[in-house]
């Protein structure tokens, strides 16, 4: 899927940081945590409803436990957020790293917790 069709589907351009990241994994992260594919992107978001449980929010992952990782469209270089699958309300979600580069230099840390 291009990022062209991503963007359309969520009337948004992907965030800086996010899309230049993803552009240069297209298919994605495998291992403790989960970043989805372009080519699932747009299924991931539909299957967990991201849309309608979180406006604004795109869903990049998760980490094969339940927990979705989410980063608002409306920023450059936002910051990363978990949610519970179940709920994907972002009003119940926890800090993982303040900004999506900063997340990428940790090598994707994260600590349910």
């Amino acid at each position: 899927m291009a990022i062209a069709e991503i963007e359309a589907y969520f009337g948004k351009e992907l965030p800086r940081a996010y899309r230049d990241f993803v552009l240069g994994q297209p298919t994605g992260i495998t291992g403790d945590i989960h970043l989805y594919p372009l080519a699932l992107l747009v299924e991931r978001n539909e299957c967990y409803e991201t849309r309608k449980y979180a406006p604004g929010y795109l869903n990049i992952g998760d980490d094969g436990g339940g927990q979705a990782f989410l980063i608002r469209l409306d920023e450059d270089d936002p910051a990363v957020v978990a949610v519970g699958h179940g709920s994907m309300d972002p009003k119940f979600k926890e800090l993982v790293c303040s900004s999506f580069s900063g997340w990428v230099a940790t090598g994707f840390q994260y600590e349910d917790g």
